[in-house]
């Protein structure tokens, strides 16, 4: 999966999704074998390229499928609930692919997104936090025509085998911008990187080393005078992190669906925290839709309340959906609060939890 020097592509072939539908039907078939005992990484990501998954946000102007960001959070909901490393990686393209699509060159555009529909791959570097403090872009130094750069970050799973990161950086001028590296280029130094499989699920980030990296300047990005705070590929990153939540709080809501005698109270709390999740998150993709194409401040704003609702709502249905199902029913009727669910809204929770077991078994018994 490499690329050629400067911003460069790969060359390799992948299938083209053209509509929505298809899109979690691969995400679905890409998922059950992202985790699978066995695979070689190299192969895993190879599948993953050749899918077809990696290109549906580019834009249609550039022959992609631009699909919606409800889709893309269901793409990657789909993906959590089976692997949180897969999630992560397509949650990282995807917006990755924003930034360029946001702040990007018209030359980058042009290389990038053609790439992406090819099976192209892009991860992120991310400041490197250090005793609590938050991490601060990486400085640039003019170097003749371009930049070089020195410095630390973490980047998130399997960069490496990736074909671009983007860095996020500060000019000599003071102003942040990100800059667009191959992954493979002198002076770009990983640590030991593995894509296998976890007992977590989950993968840490990995550090990396920038030694004198030279970039040319084509490399960069659009800058700002300060980080943007509210723009369409922060909203992105926060619906998608919503939407890594949502599937794995559908794991564990599976999971209890599967036991053999599933409590009907239990089942229906989690469902309809898991409901309001996906509510919020689909809320706050329509939100970053409008926001991509209206100029105006307001939408940015109203994007990102609504992916900043749709995340911590996502974040506190996954941990509630597990503490739920973590204590024992004894535990739950001896420590309810004052505060809890009323007769009805118990009647109501019971209703909706038959409702979802009885769907679920139909759905076993129609395999």
């Amino acid at each position: 999966m490499g690329t050629t020097p400067a911003i460069g592509h790969p060359a390799r072939t992948a299938a083209l999704i053209a509509a929505e539908d298809e899109a979690t039907a691969v995400a679905n078939a890409i998922a059950a074998d992202f985790e699978a005992a066995g695979t070689p990484q190299q192969l895993r990501l190879e599948l993953l390229a050749r899918s077809g998954l990696l290109g549906v946000s580019v834009p249609s102007e550039h022959g992609g499928l631009d699909a919606s960001n409800v889709a893309l959070a269901e793409i990657c909901a789909i993906a959590a609930e089976t692997s949180a490393t897969l999630a992560e990686i397509l949650a990282t393209h995807f917006v990755a692919l924003e930034q360029i699509r946001s702040f990007g060159t018209d030359g980058q555009h042009s290389t990038v997104f053609p790439a992406a529909l090819a099976g192209g791959r892009l991860s992120e570097a991310r400041p490197l936090h250090r005793n609590s403090e938050n991490g601060a872009p990486l400085p640039l130094l003019a170097s003749g025509v371009g930049w070089r750069l020195t410095g630390e970050a973490l980047c998130t799973p399997c960069a490496r085998h990736a074909d671009w990161l983007l860095v996020p950086t500060r000019t000599d001028g003071g102003k942040v911008a990100q800059l667009l590296l191959p992954t493979r280029i002198a002076g770009l130094h990983y640590a030991a990187n593995s894509c296998e499989p976890s007992a977590t699920g989950h993968q840490p980030q990995e550090h990396i080393l920038l030694k004198d990296v030279l970039a040319e300047s084509g490399a960069l990005l659009h800058a700002f005078a300060e980080e943007p705070r509210m723009d369409v590929p922060h909203s992105l990153a926060l619906l998608l992190e919503a939407a890594g939540h949502i599937g794995a709080g559908r794991r564990t809501l599976r999971s209890e669906l599967d036991m053999s005698e599933p409590d009907a109270f239990d089942i229906g709390v989690a469902s309809l925290r898991l409901a309001a999740a996906e509510a919020a998150a689909e809320q706050a993709g329509r939100a970053i839709d409008a926001a991509q194409i209206g100029l105006a401040e307001q939408h940015r704003t109203k994007a990102y309340l609504a992916a900043a609702t749709a995340c911590i709502t996502a974040a506190e249905a996954a941990r509630e959906i597990r503490a739920t199902f973590e204590q024992s029913a004894d535990a739950l009727m001896t420590t309810t609060p004052v505060g809890g669910p009323t007769p009805r809204n118990t009647d109501l929770l019971r209703q909706v939890g038959a409702i979802r077991l009885e769907q679920h078994r139909r759905l076993e018994e129609g395999l």
